[in-house]
């Protein structure tokens, strides 16, 4: 009995020590998804999936999160809550959420925005845009940006949402 309760405890410390290295591992290696890992957003133009164009500079708050997402992705999926929790948390003390859809068409992101009761603005990729975020290769991508624009954290697959909550909290004092 008590051999077996050893080895679950060491089975535990050894689960817990690869998920740990496999994030450590993910955040290393972001620089495999990108062109050029940017460090400043630059303004863009793009298609606001209501109707019209906007741009960056018209749709930033004190701090923004640009998420780039798809209705067809999994893991893009998995972070619609977390960005709904963040949305409502913090959208009153200055953050705002930019949703870039990597969806094949502006019907197909407006229809995603209405299934899943999006309340962020939602825009319509383009390669100005992409290219101004590094051109990841992969989804999904957000970037935590402070009121100068510069990019404070970038993160490549679902981001963790205790951290995402530690820097948003700090960003906003």
């Amino acid at each position: 009995m008590k051999m077996a309760s050893s080895r679950i405890k060491y089975l535990v410390i050894a689960a817990v020590i690869g998920v740990f290295g496999y994030f450590v591992l993910s955040q290393r290696d972001i620089d495999k998804h990108f062109s050029e890992i940017p460090g400043h957003v630059a303004n863009f133009t793009a298609i606001n999936i209501d109707g019209g164009k906007t741009t960056y500079q018209e749709q930033k708050g004190k701090v923004t999160l640009i998420t780039l997402s798809a209705s067809w992705c999994p893991a893009c999926m998995a972070e619609i809550p977390m960005l709904k929790k963040l949305h409502q948390e913090y959208n009153s003390q200055g953050f705002k959420i930019l949703m870039v859809s990597e969806d094949d068409n502006v019907k197909i992101a407006a229809k995603f925005k209405k299934k899943q009761e999006l309340p962020w603005t939602v825009i319509h990729w383009n390669y100005d845009l992409m290219n101004n975020l590094g051109n990841p290769g992969v989804l999904p991508v957000t970037y935590l940006v402070n009121e100068l624009d510069s990019i404070v954290q970038i993160n490549s697959g679902i981001f963790d949402e205790g951290a995402m909550n530690r820097a948003i909290r700090k960003l906003l004092r």
